[in-house]
């Protein structure tokens, strides 16, 4: 069991992150670039230094071996555990010098294999100052350092979600050009496939077909281009494509673990396991469906919004019906949210930060007697979370202000000490 006093510091710096949110808001701080920086490294380095007996089993697993192929030049999908990796070698060239420096210099895994999304999430966090209105930038790009959920998916769990942000929203901020943006948002894809989902947004987004034409193109393009050069890269065979093609198409993460799904299933677990199990492929079937409809609805409540507004309700959309997902998924819609925040964006940053800090720092400090009482309640917990996602959606930023504005991504102009920009 983990030293109460550890767990305490770690929520602590949870706290801290977000009293600095609120006070920056209140008092509309306008910190410069560097000190954002500065303080936004700063609370993500503690963290790492508080979570080094906190070993995510895809961290510390799957994609060490990622990195570990890519150094032998093997293809990260061909040599793993079943499911372990799933995704495009993009990621795997990030890990791979992780790996190596590890090996070669003794630097712990547990150090390393975090720092690159430590440093992506501060690429994040600039481009949410771009994507702010111009009077915000500077708080917005502050406020994203503080923020407990970016700290603790980057410093704790070290996921990819960092990296398809940084080109998602970076995406989002040259969508004037685009056939930048395209490629920008192809890249993201070639990281994770769910930055998808902002593609219908940052179409809307453009002010006509040529245009839209030429980003979606650039958006396929670069998928393509890097699965091609497979062999050259990854040492991927070409005969192992179509094994390759299903791994990336097929793949979801757990079901049950989130929303509707984890109440079902708590209340009829699944059996044998979960894969043969048929009620266990139901819910996965009426999921998959429950959200392909919930994205669609979103996209047709917010065609009119600007284009920003629109990947903030198409990946809540997401969130709130899906059946298989990952804490760290909770990340996707934040960038959006911080730049030009809905009326209750606080319940929004309150409900999803407390809900990530049980998980990430609370949890695995649990025995196991303690973890078989409090453990199986955690995703059914998630359940108000996903309430207030619903609940704190621009409901009233679905068509843009004046007639005649063009769709483009900037956010609306916010006084600076508000808590956040007011439905409109």
């Amino acid at each position: 069991m983990t030293d109460p006093r550890l767990v305490a510091a770690r929520l602590a710096l949870v706290a801290l992150g977000s009293l600095l949110c609120l006070a920056a808001a209140r008092r509309g701080w306008r910190p410069p670039v560097w000190t954002a920086l500065a303080v936004g490294l700063g609370l993500r380095v503690v963290m790492l230094a508080l979570v080094q007996d906190v070993e995510p089993y895809d961290l510390v697993n799957d994609f060490h071996r990622a990195g570990e192929n890519i150094l032998a030049h093997r293809d990260p999908i061909l040599h793993t555990r079943p499911l372990g990796w799933n995704y495009t070698p993009l990621y795997a060239f990030v890990l791979a010098p992780a790996v190596w420096v590890e090996q070669s210099l003794g630097v712990p895994w547990l150090v390393v294999g975090r720092i690159a999304p430590i440093a992506f999430d501060l690429g994040v966090m600039l481009l949410v100052g771009r994507l702010a209105s111009p009077g915000t930038s500077a708080l917005r790009r502050f406020q994203y350092g503080c923020l407990p959920l970016p700290i603790m998916v980057s410093a704790v769990h070290g996921q990819m979600e960092p990296l398809c942000l940084l080109f998602a929203v970076g995406a989002f901020v040259v969508v004037r050009r685009p056939w930048l943006a395209g490629a920008l948002l192809g890249l993201a894809v070639s990281v994770k496939s769910w930055p998808a989902l902002f593609l219908p947004a940052l179409l809307l987004g453009l002010p006509g077909a040529r245009e839209r034409i030429r980003a979606a193109a650039a958006a396929a393009a670069v998928p393509a281009v890097l699965l091609l050069t497979l062999p050259l890269t990854a040492g991927t065979p070409v005969a192992a494509f179509p094994h390759i093609a299903r791994t990336l198409l097929g793949y979801s993460p757990s079901v049950g673990t989130w929303g509707w799904p984890a109440v079902l299933l708590e209340v009829r677990p699944a059996e044998p396991t979960p894969w043969e199990d048929p009620f266990y492929l139901a819910v996965r079937k009426v999921g998959t469906l429950l959200t392909l409809a919930a994205v669609v609805a979103a996209l047709w409540l917010w065609r009119r919004a600007r284009a920003t507004d629109t990947a903030l309700a198409v990946s809540s959309a997401f969130q709130a019906v899906t059946a298989s997902h990952g804490v760290q998924y909770l990340l996707w819609p934040t960038p959006f949210a911080v730049a030009d925040p809905p009326r209750r964006a606080a319940w929004l940053f309150t409900a999803t930060g407390l809900y990530t800090a049980v998980g990430y720092l609370v949890l695995p400090s649990l025995t196991p007697e303690t973890w078989a009482v409090w453990g199986p309640w955690y995703p059914v917990a998630s359940v108000p979370v996903v309430l207030v996602v619903l609940w704190t959606l621009p409901w009233g930023r679905r068509a843009r202000q004046a007639e005649g504005e063009g769709p483009v991504p900037e956010a609306h102009p916010v006084p600076a000490g508000a808590r956040g920009a007011a439905d409109r």
